[in-house]
Order: structure tokens, then sequence, then C-alpha cells
């Protein structure tokens, strides 16, 4: 039997293709019966393929019946997708993570377990741990995270199988109710963080390296919110969001910067950013009830 292609590998960083290539190759051989290869048959795509993406073909492959777990795993990957950083001007070889969508016909716990060594192999070559999920789960979930499957319709890419999140209808009401229970959350986790914590320098820059980390996709929609389309660039696009709320892009950026190792915030500093960062949080804060 003859793999399809894998497609839209060229569209990622030269360094991540064979990663993501030999990660995809591993999925299918585990996750569902239409492919079942040698190591061998794998060697060219494993090392980063034999051309372009129409070529990204392997023969010499023989169909599998069934898997150690006796799971039914007929045609059961409908689509392996490629999303975030990975896409795009923001990342950063070796510090950004592969974020990667799985979408299967089912999705019992042997299928999880069928993945516990390849999703931990994968960790070394900084895939994140992959979201699995059905379509129909999807479908009926757009409402509980707007935020999230936005961000994977925005920017996506399909390697393997059908495009599902091409046309997710999500509606606007529901991005803005998640944006602001996110803006507002998030001020109330940092002011009740830093009285358990105290100053703290270490362990404080870190809430505030995890809350940006979780705030970007947020900014992202509230441009969209306001009728504008984000800049990718997420300097940039932190400029965007500073424009539109009349806020004071600096303490994001501060952050930011840390986080990718361009200016690192000092530890006799670290308490000054979080004040700013607050002072940021409570003003973009005001301004949801108005979206």
């Amino acid at each position: 039997m003859i793999l399809p292609p894998l497609k839209n590998i060229s569209e990622f960083p030269r360094s991540i293709q064979p990663v993501i290539i030999e990660f995809a190759r591993k999925l299918l051989n585990e996750l569902d019966s239409r492919f079942s290869a040698n190591p061998s048959d794998w060697r060219d795509l494993a090392v980063g393929g034999r051309g372009n993406d129409e070529q990204l073909r392997v023969s010499g492959m023989t169909t599998k019946k069934g898997n150690s777990y006796g799971i039914n795993l007929d045609d059961n990957v409908l689509s392996i997708v490629v999303y975030g950083s990975a896409l795009g001007v923001n990342y950063n070889h070796g510090i950004s993570n592969i974020n990667i969508a799985v979408i299967v016909k089912n999705l019992d716990f042997s299928v999880l377990k069928q993945s516990l060594a390849l999703v931990k192999s994968g960790r070394k070559h900084k895939i994140a741990t992959p979201l699995f999920l059905t379509k129909e789960y999807i479908l009926n979930a757009l409402d509980v995270f707007p935020v999230e499957f936005s961000e994977i319709k925005d920017q996506h890419k399909v390697i393997f199988g059908e495009d599902i999140f091409k046309d997710l209808d999500i509606p606007l009401r529901d991005l803005r109710l998640l944006c602001e229970q996110q803006i507002k959350g998030k001020l109330l986790l940092l002011r009740q963080a830093y009285l358990d914590i105290g100053p703290n320098p270490s362990v404080l820059k870190n809430l505030l390296l995890s809350a940006l980390r979780d705030l970007i996709p947020v900014f992202r929609q509230l441009i969209i919110l306001k009728g504008q389309k984000p800049v990718e660039q997420k300097e940039e696009m932190l400029g965007q969001l500073a424009r539109i709320f009349s806020l004071d892009q600096a303490p994001f950026l501060a952050v930011l910067h840390d986080k990718n190792r361009k200016v690192l915030i000092s530890s006799n500093q670290v308490e000054v950013h979080l004040q700013n960062f607050l002072n940021q949080l409570e003003n973009l804060s005001s301004h949801m009830d108005s979206l």
C-alpha cells in the first residue's frame, strides 16, 4: 500500500521538517491500520523527505489488521494538523514548541495508551503533547473553547487528511465572553499568587512568563473583535493591541523579551514588572464591557 502524500511540509522551517515527518509517520503507523511500515521503508522521510510535498510517498507498506492493544483502528486517523508558531515568523528554534492536533474517529482510552511512547519521544524534539480530538468533540465544544479553536483556525496547516478547522463557525459572542473571562481571571490569579508567594523573584517571573503565554492568543482575538487583523509578529501585535485599547505595551514587551532571551528581567526588577503588568491588565479589563 502507498501512503498518501504528507502535505504542506515545505511550509515549515527546514530545521523541523524531519521532526514533523517522523512524528506523523509514527503516528499513522500506531493509530491507523491502513498504514504499517518497516523503519527502512521510511528512511527517506525520516531524514527530510525526497523533493517536494507530492513526492513524500512511501511504497512497500503492508496493511496491519490490528495492534498490540486489540483496538479497531480501521481508517482511524482523519487528520493531522500542525498549528501555532511553527508556521509563522514567531517560531524560535529550540524555544518554541511544535503544536499538533490529531483528529481521529475512535478516541477511547486504548488509543491514548497506544500513543504514550510516541508523545514521550516527541517531547525531546519540542513537540508539545498533541491535542487528540474527534470531529464531533470539536463541533460540540466551539462555545466552550472559542479562543483556542479560533487560534487553530487562523494559523494551521494540514499535513495529513482533511481540513476540519477551515470552515469552523465560531460565534463572536462566545469569543468575547471567553476573552473577558481570560483577562479578568488572569488579573485575579496574578494578584492572588503574589499574596501567596510574596517577593520570590524566580517564581514571580515564571508566573509572568506563563501569564503572557496564555494571554497572547486572547490578545489576538481581542484585536479581531475590534474589527482588525492581528499582525503576525508578536512584538508588533502587542503594539497594535496597545494602540487599539490605549495601553502601555512596555510591560508585555519586557516579559516577551525575557521569554525569547533577548533582554532578561533581573531579579530585583521582577516586582516592578509584575506591578506594571497588572496595571495594564487592569486597563484592558476596563474595556471588556464595551466590546
